[in-house]
């Protein structure tokens, strides 16, 4: 299997809020942001999407430490044990050029969560990738609305075994760690079977949309049971999406 791609560095963050400052050290950060902090004094239902200025540090840069300050929201994510906030940065474009080539050079691809199956990202050039899925609710058990109710989603990233969904759906707030769904996958391109899944809701993921100031909802999803001739269609559509990927070019 190819080495996968750095996509943390180790750094420092601080950020002021409601009058008081917080620090966090040797955190994973990516371009995209850093998750998984604690709330310490901090309340998910009274903080999350607050706006922040973060201030940034890290230290591993080949000659000076790498240091700058961005506008962030703070994000939301909960598990089926546990909770913890988030910062999504909005990066300048050189800022942004900065901290990934240094990822690239220094940085690391997490091993405390490898999967068994590492997931794929969505991709528009890849001809059959499915870019939206409809998510059918299946029990109200864990979940604030009706059974049957169906939404849909943008599939983020598939793998064998789950995915990671995202919408705007504010319907998908009903939903929550422990939450059944059922999943069918869009068809495209010339792969025009669609595949259904059922599955377990084992994390949500909340943003808040900047513009529209709409909520983000992202479901981390584990596939529970396919029956024989969905499983059947599934592994033929990860092989064609394998095989496209192999012929896309580098870097």
């Amino acid at each position: 299997m190819d080495q996968m791609k750095p996509i943390f560095i180790k750094g420092h963050l601080r950020f002021q809020l409601d009058g008081q400052w917080l620090e966090f050290v040797h955190q994973p950060i990516s371009v995209y942001g850093v998750t998984g902090l604690q709330w310490g004094k901090l309340s998910g239902a009274q903080h999350f999407g607050k706006r922040i200025t973060a201030q940034v540090r890290i230290p591993q840069a080949p000659k000076d430490p790498l240091q700058f300050d961005c506008p962030a929201v703070i994000t939301r994510e909960v598990g089926l044990h546990s909770e913890s906030l988030g910062l999504h940065f909005f990066l300048e474009a050189r800022i942004k050029n900065l901290l990934d080539s240094l990822i690239s050079l220094k940085g690391f691809y997490p091993t405390d969560y490898v999967r068994k199956y590492p997931r794929i990202p969505s991709s528009h050039v890849i001809q059959t990738f499915p870019l939206r899925a409809i998510v059918t609710a299946r029990t109200t058990a864990n979940s604030n609305i009706p059974a049957d109710t169906q939404m849909v989603f943008e599939v983020a990233n598939l793998s064998p075994n789950g995915a990671l969904l995202m919408t705007e759906n504010q319907n998908s707030l009903g939903l929550a760690p422990g939450s059944k769904i059922r999943i069918t996958l869009e068809p495209r391109g010339w792969f025009s079977k669609s595949v259904t899944v059922e599955a377990l809701v084992c994390r949500t993921t909340d943003e808040i949309q900047p513009q529209t100031q709409n909520f983000i909802r992202y479901l981390g999803v584990k596939f529970s049971r396919i029956d024989g001739s969905n499983r059947a269609i599934f592994l033929e559509l990860l092989k064609d999406i394998l095989g496209r990927m192999k012929l896309q070019p580098r870097g």
